[in-house]
């Protein structure tokens, strides 16, 4: 048994397979020093030469010879020599809707007889451009980041996952026990070499990726324990979605995103943009076993469908009076169809299966942001909260809530947790948890399985240990304050590994230039439409930020776009939006419509002026939180919190700090005797909620009140009314809260 497994995530995207997208490095950065690149030491060692020829059919034996700090896994000519043997004689294209003959070897009759570097001669170089990337990081990492204990590494390949681990006393050759372990099968067998340029690991094989559409993959494990979820999948016809790997036109080919020298920071700096986009996709699949556990044990009985042993009879006593809870079908007005029609988008099954899927690909550990290797230099996350993230699903308009449960500790993953009154409290400063008599636990949660995700060509599966529904309960664990991060609702931020993207990772994909902000063609999101093409998209990547997740979107320059907003149930919402004060900020109108079209947009009230002091503005009415160990008359900004209120401003949460800057992860304590003692430990924290300053400080917005109804699309839309190319919007994450939250009459919003 391989010991130690961890999911080490490979998430940056230069987003193109072929030799052509590869970007070029500046020839200027080539070394004169007489110590070696790391191209030069594979130059050097004849037992490397065939992974060396890989990289200069994929282009990429120029840039293990310019300066940065690059790791390269190169595997000896054996092991590509046996890995090449795998590909070629692969028949699994016969049953496969999308795998190539030989996965894109060129056939030769005489191929057994090949030595290695004529069977590299044979490979596709889009071939060699993925092999290549998926054994090159833009970071350094030595073995000891790689031992088992660490969560994450990228490689410069698109959204892949490594499984590292360390080769028990069971490893398939007896050499191999105690070396690091690559995705179970190659081992570092001579590592930590060091270059002027990075890190050169020795690998005993390949270490094998996937290539297996999500579709394709989830075949291959129904015959092992997800044969009843995917008879339900296949049945409903969605296993055809599964197939997209990209956007493309309507001929089949790629779409490409050109911007020409419209790429540049506001210093004047080239900054990194995509050329094409990815499409992934997320499955959360129940084992044949947590199925069996319920009395399920088959998918469909055609002589009894009300067989209560199979799938179909159960989705019909889940879905078929879903228009109870379930707004989006009572105001279309939908016909629940229970019939063995599977493929009908309102059939009990293909309801149950599409719940399962999400449009965005995620790796086990960037679900959440969570505490990891990867995130440690800049995870924000204050005062012991919980990250929480919301994610529309194929169901239509439906939410899915990923709660994640001891994030420093186990990490523990759960789907739809709900707790009462999630998001209120009655300590100032707290957040409320089980057993306070004020929170209750109701549903603990659908439980994710960290040990068992496979990744594939494009997506993951995540086996689940519980049964997953859109009902009454996955209803109301919505009934809370809603924070929705940007980069969840813009999922090509996902599916093209930029979210949860460091500095370093991006800078190498920009040639080892600027590596802080990524921009975007203004078509390249599905929910965003830009009204003036003047409009600058930009992401400005994990690093320190005054942000959630430590990472926010950007609108600059002319800006005037529009956003469409996640769906939600039906119900009167408090709308906000989070920006930080500062003389960039820009003055702005806001509108909102049912379409993205420009003459269905409602104005939102007056302009609002992002670049007013808070503390000069009567309009905000900013005050200073002062701590009640200095002035016993302070209530820890209670009061002051209720009339920027009034006026339509919140200071930011306390959930997060600026990245890096993070020195208070531990909960709150609380004394009985003093109420404010819990939220007196948040002034004068790194958190956001504490930070003061025209220029340092964050606030909340409230845009609008007004009721919003699942069953409708909402287009939020931000123009920019000064014609200023120095001004920018952040666009970090919204807040929809319903307003019986807002107005508890018993309880207040956490701070959190």
């Amino acid at each position: 048994m391989i010991t130690k497994l961890k999911y080490i995530i490979c998430g940056i995207c230069v987003t193109c397979g072929m030799l052509s997208c590869t970007e070029e490095p500046d020839g200027s950065n080539l070394f004169s020093s007489d110590q070696k690149t790391i191209a030069e030491m594979l130059r050097d060692r004849s037992e490397l030469s065939a992974f060396y020829h890989i990289l200069e059919k994929g282009g990429f034996d120029k840039y293990m010879g310019t300066y940065g700090e690059y790791t390269c896994f190169a595997p000896v000519n054996d092991g590509v020599d046996s890995y090449l043997d795998s590909l070629y004689n692969d028949e699994s294209y016969l049953i496969s809707k999308a795998k190539l003959k030989h996965n894109g070897i060129t056939e030769d009759a005489n191929w057994n007889n090949l030595d290695v570097m004529a069977k590299v001669d044979l490979m596709s170089d889009s071939l060699c451009d993925d092999i290549a990337r998926f054994h090159l990081s833009g970071e350094k990492h030595m073995q000891v980041d790689l031992d088992g204990t660490a969560t994450t590494w990228t490689t410069m390949k698109t959204g892949r996952s490594i499984r590292v681990g360390s080769f028990g006393e069971d490893a398939y050759k007896e050499e191999y026990i105690g070396l690091t372990s690559l995705n179970d099968i190659a081992a570092i067998i001579d590592g930590d070499i060091e270059a002027i340029n990075g890190i050169l690991q020795v690998c005993s094989n390949v270490i094998p990726r996937s290539d297996r559409t999500t579709d394709d993959q989830l075949r291959v494990e129904g015959e092992k324990d997800l044969s009843i979820f995917y008879a339900a999948l296949e049945a409903t016809g969605l296993t055809d979605t599964l197939m997209i790997e990209r956007k493309n036109n309507a001929d089949g080919t790629a779409k490409t995103y050109d911007l020409g020298n419209n790429h540049n920071d506001r210093d004047g700096n080239s900054i990194y943009y995509p050329k094409e986009c990815m499409v992934k996709w997320t499955v959360f699949a129940e084992t044949d076993d947590v199925f069996k556990a319920a009395g399920i044990t088959s998918f469909y009985n055609p002589n009894d469908p009300d067989d209560k042993s199979t799938l179909v009879a159960w989705c019909k006593e889940w879905y078929g009076n879903c228009g109870a809870w379930y707004d989006y079908i009572k105001e279309k007005n939908i016909t629940i169809s229970t019939g063995n029609d599977f493929t009908n988008p309102y059939n009990v099954v293909n309801m149950f299966v599409a719940y399962h899927i999400l449009r965005a690909g995620m790796p086990i550990d960037r679900i959440v942001y969570e505490k990891n290797a990867q995130t440690n230099a800049s995870w924000n996350v204050s005062f012991g909260y919980e990250p929480q993230e919301y994610f529309e699903t194929m169901l239509p308009n439906t939410l899915l809530k990923v709660w994640e449960t001891n994030p420093k500790t186990t990490k523990e993953l759960w789907l739809n947790r709900y707790l009462t009154n999630n998001t209120l409290t009655k300590k100032l400063g707290m957040f409320g948890m089980p057993g306070d008599g004020d929170h209750t636990l109701v549903f603990k949660g659908v439980s994710i399985d960290r040990t068992k995700s496979i990744e594939t060509l494009n997506g993951y599966i995540h086996r689940i240990k519980g049964i997953l529904k859109y009902d009454q309960n996955a209803k109301d664990a919505l009934h809370e304050r809603l924070r929705l991060d940007s980069s969840t609702f813009l999922y090509e931020l996902i599916n093209n590994g930029l979210r949860f993207a460091t500095p370093a990772e991006v800078s190498t994909l920009n040639g080892g230039g600027d590596g802080n902000r990524i921009a975007f063609q203004n078509n390249y999101f599905d929910n965003i439409v830009c009204y003036n093409p003047g409009t600058l998209l930009r992401f400005c990547v994990m690093g320190a930020w005054r942000a959630h997740n430590s990472d926010q979107f950007q609108g600059w320059d002319v800006y005037d776009f529009a956003v469409k907003l996640p769906h939600v149930p039906t119900g009167d919402y408090e709308l906000r939006i989070i920006y930080p004060p500062m003389a960039r900020g820009g003055l702005m109108q806001f509108y909102l419509g049912n379409t993205s079209k420009q003459s269905d947009m409602v104005a939102i009230g007056i302009p609002f002026d992002a670049c007013a002091n808070p503390y000069q503005d009567a309009t905000i009415g900013y005050e200073d939180i002062v701590n009640r160990s200095d002035d016993e008359t302070s209530d820890c900004g209670v009061e002051s919190d209720q009339r920027m209120h009034v006026r339509g401003y919140m200071r930011a949460p306390a959930s997060f700090s600026r990245g890096t800057y993070n020195t208070v992860t531990d909960p709150l304590t609380y004394t009985d005797n003093d109420i404010y003692s819990a939220a007196s430990q948040i002034i004068g924290s790194t958190s956001c909620r504490s930070e003061t300053g025209y220029g340092t400080m964050m606030l909340r917005r409230i845009i609008t009140t007004q009721r919003f109804e699942q069953g409708k699309d909402y287009w939020l839309r931000i123009k920019n009314l000064v014609n200023d190319a120095n001004l920018g919007w952040s666009f970090d994450f919204i807040e929809l809260v319903p307003l019986d939250i807002v107005n508890s009459q018993t309880m207040t919003e956490d701070w959190y």
